[in-house]
């Protein structure tokens, strides 16, 4: 899977780069943020004591550059930083109670690619590497322990808008993160998936 992202990552961006070449109008720098909710693909633990919220706020911060390659179709590049909130799991039986958190952020590099139709509208896709960041801690009565890992994941997502300037759009997105981090020799991943609304500014 990794060697496909990548595979396709390079041809996004040689195609972005040969297109410039070719742009019948100049790109523009971009900034885009976003904020709304992610949740951790994991599986259900809910009964028998155990609780799992999976679901948390999540943000992202993106910069970058695109080219417009035709009247209606922009191919760019991009880098940035996901913030995707925090898994908490909990166990209670009545006597014994234990808490887990897991957090995973991390930064981004990438392409992105956006079609206007009717008049303003849009859609948009995305994909590329992502840095992931994690972290877990656990409680069970007065024991506390908390570890971190870090690895090479990737990202992809797809989105629609609406541009109400030139240089401002609103949109809706949905992405998915492949975070990935190695512990002990072990390299361990897992998915999770996020809405949020975005902002983007281009100058």
């Amino acid at each position: 899977m990794n060697k496909i992202m990548i595979a396709a990552l390079g041809a996004v961006l040689g195609a972005a780069s040969v297109s410039a070449a070719a742009a019948d109008a100049n790109g523009a720098f971009f900034v885009n943020a976003a904020v709304g909710q992610a949740q951790y693909h994991v599986g259900r633990t809910d009964g028998l004591g155990y609780k799992l919220d999976d679901k948390d706020t999540a943000g992202a911060l993106r910069f970058g550059y695109a080219w417009r390659v035709a009247p209606a179709f922009n191919l760019g590049v991009e880098g940035g930083y996901a913030d995707l909130g925090k898994l908490v799991a909990k166990y209670n039986d009545g006597t014994n109670f234990a808490k887990a958190d897991l957090t995973a952020r991390g930064w981004m590099l990438g392409g992105n690619g956006k079609y206007n139709f009717a008049d303003n509208w849009y859609v948009s896709a995305r994909a590329g590497w992502f840095r992931s960041d994690i972290k877990a801690t656990s409680t069970a009565g007065t024991a506390y322990a908390s570890d971190s890992a870090h690895g090479n994941g990737w990202y992809g997502g797809v989105g629609v808008g609406y541009d109400f300037a030139p240089n401002f759009s609103l949109g809706l997105n949905y992405d998915n993160y492949h975070a990935k981090a190695k512990y002990d020799g072990q390299s361990e991943g897992g998915n999770v998936g996020s809405y949020m609304l975005s902002a983007e500014y281009r100058f």
